[in-house]
């Protein structure tokens, strides 16, 4: 049978449109099939999860994004038949779930039971929560396994370090901890009569009964452990430094305290940081200059200077505007010879898409407690996407006393000293800084770089390029201008002779005031004389 070649070209046509159908439906389908996107550990959380669950889940994530870890989470339907992807996975607090999800987590401990035998790598599953570690073992015929305190308040014994202990209550609905342990346990929980631990591990199986991590002694005990069962090695995790940092500087506060603060710093030989609030205009007035001289002082005797993000007063987030703030306060500090070397920033900047894309230019970072309440977390981020430019993290230590030091060293912290703070606090912060078994280390010691819209800083091997040319970190007394022109325009103008009226006026009704009360004062002696003494006379 002989085709014509037009249809022999028909039927090559709807081949062709055929291999692209199958083709995008593959891809539409692989799509589909990766809802979850890679990472070195998954946070599973529960399918009907409240705000109050889903903001403890972000508290984990921002843990292990200060770690150093790229993290997926998701709820716990969305992970179904994603769990293989994942050799790290974390059951934040389960109640709601597909059953089948046991099954999966069955068929990983089989495999990381093989995989043991082999020496190869394997299958870690944290459960963080009590109810659904009791479900997969029921589950998986090991009831006995496991023991149950119907009780919900717990006290909490945790060790951070050599004789280093912290205690506090706790609560859960009901706490229930493995029977027998086999590869390790830290901390302790007491429970009416039964003592159980603060984490524990069995083979593939590791728990921390305890999920709330607003309580501040669970939060860092909870640092610390998961950095413990991610380590992959034998021993204790890389260990970290604390930094000092003097926090939130303005210009106009007292440049004498501040000096002060910085002189004992430079007296005790410990390297600190000095976190300023930028400012857009000004930056030749004098305030500014023996502001900036303070710094210079402070940067050539071995502090570093960052600078606090501005203040985000938008309605709608503009990232362009706020990096032209960042821009514009950037080039004022450093036309005064004061360099920041990395950026501060309220702590959900690392959930919101058009943060990140600030953070981009910065490689160190600081993260304060504070929240932006104008920002909106990007929806539909299932992973910390942030992780992707290799930040230098330095977040904000997790308080246990009022001394304010870190009790935790698996990531980089910082201790923040408020400058309105009397000294009599600030020396025994320092002091206890000095003391504490988690070391200080200088911002001057790694590598720093940011990119603004006009400039580039690289630091590196103790050499500070700034846009290519090399500047000296260096102290030289300056000389204040004594007939300062402060070119104000009209209104400033007015509002200055305003000022200077007001203060005449006030000068003027002091002085009347005072004759007023004189001539009083005078008339009333003289009527007594005139009248009362000569009344009694008679």
């Amino acid at each position: 049978m002989m085709y014509r070649k037009k249809d022999i070209g028909i039927i090559l046509i709807g081949v062709i449109f055929i291999a692209i159908f199958i083709t995008l439906g593959n891809e539409s389908y692989a799509k589909e099939k990766a809802k979850i996107p890679d990472a070195q550990i998954l946070v599973i959380y529960s399918d009907e999860a409240d705000n109050s669950t889903i903001s403890q889940v972000k508290d984990i994530v921002e843990i292990l994004t200060y770690q150093s870890f790229k993290v997926s989470f998701a709820k716990a339907s969305d992970c179904m038949g994603e769990l293989k992807r994942y050799s790290y996975i974390l059951c934040y607090n389960l109640d709601s779930y597909p059953t089948s999800i046991l099954e999966e987590l069955n068929q990983l401990e089989l495999k990381s039971k093989m995989a043991a035998k082999k020496n190869q790598s394997k299958y870690k599953v944290l459960f963080i929560g009590n109810d659904f570690l009791k479900e997969y073992l029921g589950y998986t015929k090991r009831d006995s396994n496991y023991i149950s305190e119907n009780k919900s308040v717990g006290k909490l014994t945790y060790e951070f370090s050599n004789n280093v202990k912290k205690e506090g209550l706790v609560r859960e609905t009901s706490f229930s901890f493995l029977r027998k342990p086999s590869d390790y346990t830290n901390g302790k929980i007491v429970v009416g009569n039964t003592t159980g631990y603060f984490a524990a591990s069995s083979g593939f199986i590791t728990h921390i009964p305890v999920a709330n991590l607003n309580n501040k002694i669970v939060r860092a005990a909870f640092t610390k452990e998961v950095a413990k069962w991610k380590w992959p090695y034998k021993g204790d995790p890389h260990p970290y430094a604390q930094y000092m940092v003097i926090n939130e500087v303005y210009p106009f506060q007292d440049p004498e305290k501040l000096l002060k603060i910085i002189k004992l710093m430079i007296q005790e030989e410990e390297p600190f940081v000095i976190s300023v609030m930028p400012i857009y205009s000004n930056g030749d007035y004098p305030a500014m200059q023996q502001f900036a001289e303070v710094l210079r002082y402070a940067q050539a005797n071995g502090g570093a200077i960052i600078m606090h993000s501005p203040l985000n007063q938008m309605t709608t987030f503009n990232k362009s505007l706020m990096l032209d703030k960042i821009t514009t306060a950037f080039q004022i500090y450093m036309n005064q010879g004061v360099y920041p070397v990395a950026l501060e920033v309220p702590h959900n900047w690392i959930f919101n898409t058009d943060t990140i894309e600030i953070l981009k230019h910065f490689r160190t970072i600081f993260t304060t407690n504070e929240d932006d309440e104008q920002l909106n977390e990007s929806i539909n981020m299932n992973t910390n996407r942030v992780y992707k430019d290799g930040h230098q993290w330095v977040s904000p230590v997790t308080t246990l006393d009022d001394l304010g030091t870190s009790y935790t060293k698996v990531s980089s912290t910082a201790v923040y000293i408020n400058m309105l703070e009397d000294m009599d606090t600030i020396t025994n912060k320092i002091e206890a800084c000095q003391s504490s078994f988690v070391p200080l280390k200088s911002l001057w010691d790694i590598e720093q770089s940011f990119w603004t819209n006009k400039d580039l800083m690289e630091y590196k091997n103790h050499i500070m390029m700034v846009n290519g040319k090399k500047v000296k970190i260096q102290y030289e007394k300056s000389e204040g201008k004594k007939d300062f022109q402060y070119n104000r325009n009209m209104l400033r103008r007015f509002s200055k002779d305003l000022s200077l009226e007001n203060r005449k006026l006030i000068i003027a009704v002091i002085i009347v005031s005072l004759l007023f009360v004189s001539f009083i004062i005078i008339a009333r002696y003289y009527n007594r004389q005139k009248y009362f003494l000569h009344k009694n006379k008679d």
